[in-house]
């Protein structure tokens, strides 16, 4: 689930106000892990999918848009997502939560070696705007430390837990070196949870430079993602990562600017 106050902009894709996108991810259940000293993260290493010199994407050029999960790792449904981003030669960002990240680091690198993008989201999906910034940061700091142990890389992005933003949250990103990623697309895959639905909403919604929300942790979202590529691409888009999508986001900013 991801909401507004405020891993890649254009404006929304329906009428809905940012105040009605408030909730838009679920993450009810999920236990709380107690507040632990985080290892601290080995020193970053390229990304093996790098080493392989691909050619940079411009997407000035490229009709690009960006894929992106929130909720993960997760063994019985992320697994089976990257294979799928894989066999269509695609990439996408994973906004992952630390204490999964914890719990599944050899996930996590995997998806950094299939050339995909890690990134933050927080801790344990708790919202960082009734933190303090001191709270925010001690958050985000430690999430990201999971997740670079595993990925053995360095992560630069993050998404509040339900879109939850303010100039407190903000300000404890731009703290941590991490850039504020929203979404332009909003496929509500947490509430539908059908293949179908979630297909419709993607390719309805897709436009140059937009960034799509989803969630690797249903699998009715994985059940929707080859119909989402093969549509994606027949309608002429490169698939890329919220970084290659932005160029060079910056810590502390917030995109896409439709959220601004």
């Amino acid at each position: 689930m991801s909401l507004l106050l405020g891993a890649c902009g254009a404006a929304p894709p329906t009428s809905t106000a940012p105040s009605e996108r408030i909730v838009s991810e679920a993450s009810a259940g999920r236990p709380v892990v107690p507040l632990t000293v985080a290892a601290a993260s080995p020193k970053p290493t390229p990304n093996a999918a790098a080493k392989r010199s691909r050619p940079a994407v411009d997407c000035k050029k490229l009709k690009c848009i960006a894929l992106t999960y929130d909720d993960g790792p997760n063994p019985r449904t992320t697994g089976k997502l990257i294979k799928i981003l894989k066999k269509h030669k695609v990439r996408a960002t994973f906004f992952q939560l630390g204490q999964l990240a914890r719990r599944h680091p050899k996930l996590v690198r995997k998806i950094h070696r299939a050339g995909s993008e890690v990134a933050n989201h927080s801790w344990d999906h708790d919202s960082l705007n009734r933190k303090s910034v001191k709270g925010a940061y001690r958050d985000l700091k430690r999430a990201s430390a999971a997740i670079e142990k595993g990925c053995r890389c360095r992560v630069r992005l993050m998404r509040p837990p339900y879109g939850a933003t303010d100039r407190g949250v903000t300000k404890a990103a731009r703290k941590a070196g991490l850039a504020e990623i929203l979404w332009d697309v909003d496929t509500l895959d947490w509430s539908s949870r059908n293949a179908r639905k979630i297909k419709r909403k993607v390719l309805r919604g897709a436009a140059r430079n937009r960034i799509v929300l989803m969630h690797d942790i249903h699998r009715s979202t994985i059940a929707a993602q080859e119909g989402i590529i093969r549509g994606l691409k027949k309608r002429g888009y490169t698939l890329v990562t919220v970084s290659e999508l932005l160029g060079k986001p910056k810590p502390g900013k917030r995109y896409p600017k439709s959220w601004r």
